[in-house]
C-alpha cells in the first residue's frame, strides 16, 4: 500500500515537474528564473517517494527482487537523480522534458508488471552496476539528442523555445562528453563484474545481451578515442552516443524477450 502510494505522488509530481519545464520552455523570457526552483523543487520531493517505493519493490532482508518493472523504475531514478546533481553546477534541467515523463511512467511499472526474480545480493550488485551504466548513458543520450537539435537549428538560424532554453552549445557538447565517459567507465565496470559474477552465461540465454552489450562497448570506446586523438565532435559525437546506446537498449529489451518465451 504505502508502494503503490508513494509511486501514484512521485508519478504526479514528475508531471507536475514537467509542467514547469513545459512553461520555463515556452516563455524563456520572463519565467525561467522564478520557475528553475519549482522544477528542480518538485522533482527532488518526487525522487524521495521514487525513492520510498522502488526501495519496498525491491530490497529484502534476504535477497534483492528484480523484475522487468523495477529495473525500468530504477534506470528512470537513476536518470532523474543524475539530471538533479548535473544542475549543481550547469543549468541542464532542460534534460528534464525527456527524463520527468519517462520518471513518471516508469515509476508505477513495479505495481503493475509482476514477475519478480529474487537475487542474492552478489548477483545484485552486479544489475545494478549494469543499471547505473545504462541510466548514465540514457541521459547522455537524451543530451545527444537535444546537442544534435540545438547545432542544427543555430545552423539554420532557426531558434525554437526549447533551443534558447538550452545552456550554449559549447557548454552542451562538455557536458555529453562527460556524461559519455562517466557511463563509459561504469559500462566497464558492470561488463568486468558480470564476467565474474556469471558463469556460463550461453546456458543462461544471455548470449545475445553480452554480445550488444559488448558491442555498445567497442561503439563507445571507438567514438572516445576519436574524440581524444582526432577531436570528433558536433553532429558525430551524437550519431555515435545515439547508436552506442540502441545496442544496449537491444541487449536489455532482448533480454527480457528470451526470457519471456524460456519461461512461457
Amino acid at each position: 500500500m504505502i508502494s503503490s502510494l508513494s509511486a501514484l505522488m512521485a508519478s504526479l509530481l514528475y508531471l507536475m515537474s514537467t509542467y514547469y519545464l513545459l512553461r520555463c520552455i515556452r516563455d524563456t523570457q520572463t519565467t525561467s528564473r522564478s520557475l528553475r526552483r519549482p522544477i528542480l523543487g518538485v522533482a527532488t520531493f518526487a525522487l524521495v517517494l521514487h525513492t520510498i517505493s522502488l526501495t519496498l519493490t525491491l530490497f529484502t532482508p534476504e535477497s534483492m527482487i528484480f523484475s522487468f518493472g523495477n529495473g525500468l523504475s530504477l534506470i528512470g531514478w537513476i536518470g532523474v537523480f543524475a539530471l538533479l546533481i548535473i544542475n549543481l553546477n550547469k543549468h541542464t534541467e532542460a534534460l528534464g522534458i525527456f527524463i520527468f515523463p519517462l520518471a513518471a511512467m516508469v515509476t508505477l511499472f513495479p505495481q503493475f508488471i509482476g514477475d519478480f526474480h529474487p537475487i542474492d545480493y552478489t548477483l545484485g550488485f552486479h544489475v545494478i552496476i549494469s543499471i547505473f551504466a545504462y541510466s548514465v548513458l540514457g541521459l547522455a543520450t537524451a543530451q545527444a539528442v537535444l546537442f544534435s537539435a540545438q547545432e542544427r537549428r543555430f545552423q539554420r538560424r532557426n531558434l525554437s523555445n526549447l533551443i534558447r532554453a538550452l545552456p550554449p552549445l559549447q557548454v552542451m557538447e562538455k557536458t555529453l562528453i562527460q556524461l559519455v565517459v562517466l557511463g563509459y567507465v561504469i559500462l566497464t565496470f558492470a561488463i568486468f563484474s558480470g564476467a565474474y559474477f556469471i558463469d556460463n552465461f550461453f546456458s543462461q540465454n544471455i548470449a545475445h545481451k553480452t554480445f550488444f552489450s559488448i558491442l555498445a562497448w567497442l561503439t563507445y570506446s571507438l567514438f572516445l578515442w576519436g574524440h581524444f586523438q582526432f577531436g570528433w565532435r558536433g553532429q558525430k559525437a551524437a550519431r555515435y552516443t545515439i547508436w552506442a546506446y540502441s545496442f544496449l537498449i537491444i541487449s536489455y529489451i532482448g533480454t527480457q524477450a528470451v526470457y519471456g518465451l524460456v519461461n512461457a
